[in-house]
């Protein structure tokens, strides 16, 4: 699936995500600005770089709309059993947002937050080690250093 990051002008309050599936259907939405890199930049380095298929994009490109996994992952009522990947993922991006603002914690620290974090989401904490997510940090930097150069109408294009 092609996943397209796309930054507009200043002054708007948003980018655009857009997933486009090998089938030729798609799906977008505005990726809320949040600082450093868009949320949902964050999702697809973590879950391309563990592999995770079952998570926020492996949902998209089963055919689920970005609008209806937004609302379904943040929806209260949710059966964490059927989405246990996805709402690891957000508790990981969560952590990694907390990394970017305000500098990374050692690896043990952060397995402490993760599971805290996952904890208030009702679902177990990752397996990851300081390896990976090494790996994850290393693959944040390297699309922010691609996503804050670009220009309003510009995109970063990444396959998932």
């Amino acid at each position: 699936m092609l996943v397209r990051f796309s930054k507009n002008a200043p002054t708007a309050k948003a980018d655009t995500l857009t997933c486009v599936r090998p089938d030729g259907t798609s799906t977008y939405c505005a990726m809320p600005r949040q600082g450093i890199l868009p949320h949902d930049a964050f999702h697809f380095v973590v879950e391309t770089t563990l592999g995770w298929r079952d998570a926020f994009f492996g949902q998209i490109a089963r055919g689920a709309s970005l609008e209806f996994i937004t609302t379904k992952l943040h929806d209260a009522k949710i059966d964490w059993s059927k989405n246990t990947q996805a709402l690891q993922s957000e508790s990981l991006v969560e952590c990694l947002q907390a990394d970017q603002w305000g500098g990374a914690s050692d690896p043990a620290t952060f397995a402490e937050t993760l599971v805290i974090t996952c904890r208030r989401r009702g679902v177990p904490p990752p397996d990851i080690d300081a390896e990976e997510l090494a790996a994850v940090r290393v693959a944040l930097r390297e699309f922010g250093a691609v996503w804050r150069p670009l220009n309003p109408g510009q995109s970063v294009e990444r396959t998932f």
